[in-house]
């Protein structure tokens, strides 16, 4: 079975610059806007509140976009659920209902962590992948500071 894509930011494999250019250009295209990032109205409320502080732990990271909407529900409501059955465990910690409810909800969770890099092995890629571009674009500043940065002087 082949290994699902990756974004070209996150590849290890090295691509001239005209591939990762051009897949770059691609992504950009595909990846929509960012406007409309709201819950939907079919969550509660509890789930409304875990959706709107997803988004806003994640917006400084600039990877969320409208497309994102259904997995953030999705991962929204499971959390909503695990917090749900959590309380009635509370109460009774044979509940097989509730057992059963957490366990499938626990699964969804964290194949949603995946979704939207919610897991610490997740951000922390997404940040060595940040500090790598920063360190590439100040290195080409230097290079033209220097007067050697292969511009059109």
């Amino acid at each position: 079975m082949a290994r699902p894509a990756k974004s070209v930011d996150t590849m290890s494999k090295n691509l001239t610059k005209e591939e990762y250019e051009a897949r770059k250009q691609m992504e950009e295209k595909l990846k929509g806007g960012t406007d409309k990032i709201k819950p939907p109205t079919y969550l509660n409320k509890e789930a409304k509140k875990i959706f709107k502080y997803i988004v806003s732990e994640l917006e400084v990271s600039g990877i969320l976009t409208n497309l994102d909407t259904y997995v953030l529900a999705s991962c929204s409501v499971a959390i909503d659920r695990i917090q749900e059955s959590e309380k009635i465990l509370n109460d009774d910690l044979f509940n097989k209902d509730a057992l059963r409810v957490k366990e499938s909800y626990m699964k969804e969770f964290f194949r949603l962590c995946n979704e939207l890099s919610l897991s610490p092995q997740s951000r922390a890629k997404l940040a060595n992948i940040n500090i790598q571009k920063q360190d590439e674009k100040e290195d080409k500043l230097l290079q033209v500071l220097n007067g050697s940065g292969g511009g059109n002087n």
